[in-house]
């Protein structure tokens, strides 16, 4: 310690005795040593922390490169996500040259944190998932973590339907809860079950049935504004159960096929959807009465049958009396249903 310090202090002397130029000249120096260093120190840090090149600089990585460069986190760099301390950077350098790995192996895991600090931020250039459906049951409610679902391959972030099922066996084809309908089979879970939709359940909503199935080409179904009963679609739909609408009116029209010219003998034994179009289910136009009265093609043509034949009671319609509904009130009491054939 004394040879030290006696060498400093020879440094000393010797700098105290340079002419002023020198001593100006030699602090130059030395600024420009420091200034350069520390700035070259810099350089490398940034560098080997921020630039995603230093990742790619390892011939392993060049897969992951590639999925990352065309994955929606391209403009994020690598340890962002990826967690490393310094040391164990520097550890996986000195592997990298010492060993010469073929492949890449796993390393710099992902916390939940990394995740959250974009994704639970408030910033609108991120998908905000805080409050969102699929989140708030799966990570909030169960505890699971990102990678579980959005790990499992690399740069992909995007949830495929064999990590829904990895949790949810029973609705993989063949199973109990598998799709029924076929043209549904294809389909992602998320177009249903729309993780990202805010303050709202998983479970799809009449929206989101209607976001697709008004879409479709060829539509023979229609879906009017002011329908009655406009309740969830999945309340007569369930595609995980069965194809076909799970449909019984008569569960809550419990006295219709007693009621007006609904009991009638070939009205009451007719299926509902015969006469009234499902989605619409009103009847305003005189196309489902003519498809089997069709002897009743010109009679009255510019009206709605229901004006002068009430299906509610066994009178002409509301507001009538006999024989002013049109002039054809009192033919709404006969019995001009009878040996019509429909299938039940």
């Amino acid at each position: 310690m004394k040879w030290i310090i006696g060498k400093i202090k020879g440094i000393g002397s010797w700098i105290a005795h340079l002419p002023l130029v020198a001593k100006i000249i030699l602090a130059v120096v030395l600024v420009a040593v420091l200034f350069g260093g520390s700035f070259g120190s810099y350089k490398m840090y940034d560098y080997t922390q921020n630039d995603p090149e230093f990742c790619r600089s390892c011939h392993t990585m060049n897969v992951a490169w590639d999925k990352w460069s065309t994955s929606e986190h391209s403009k994020v760099g690598c340890h962002s996500c990826h967690v490393v301390s310094p040391i164990g950077g520097a550890q996986l350098v000195m592997n990298y040259l010492m060993e010469n790995p073929d492949r890449n192996t796993n390393h710099a895991a992902v916390p939940d944190k990394a995740c959250e600090k974009c994704h639970y931020s408030g910033d609108p250039q991120w998908v905000q998932v805080e409050n969102t459906a699929g989140h708030k049951i799966h990570a909030e409610g169960q505890n699971i973590a990102c990678q579980t679902c959005h790990g499992m391959r690399l740069h992909s972030f995007r949830p495929s339907t064999e990590i829904c099922v990895a949790c949810h066996a029973d609705h993989v084809a063949g199973q109990e809860k598998a799709i029924k309908v076929e043209q549904m089979r294809d389909m992602h879970c998320t177009e249903c079950h729309p993780f990202l939709r805010e303050d709202s359940p998983l479970r799809p909503t009449r929206e989101t049935c209607l976001s697709c199935h008004q879409k479709l080409p060829s539509q023979t179904v229609v879906f009017p504004e002011k329908a009655p009963m406009m309740w969830d679609c999945r309340e007569c739909h369930k595609p995980h159960d069965q194809a076909n609408p799970v449909v019984d009116c008569l569960s809550c029209h419990t006295n219709a096929k007693h009621e007006g010219l609904h009991g009638k003998t070939t009205h009451s034994e007719s299926r509902c959807k015969t006469c009234h179009q499902p989605h619409q289910w009103t009847v305003t136009t005189r196309e489902p009465c003519l498809a089997c009265h069709q002897d009743k093609t010109t009679h009255n043509p510019t009206g709605v049958c229901a004006d002068c034949h009430n299906f509610k009671t066994l009178g002409p319609a509301t507001g009538t009396t006999p024989g002013q509904a049109n002039g054809h009130a009192e033919e709404a009491t006969d019995d001009s249903h009878a040996g019509v054939g429909e299938e039940g």
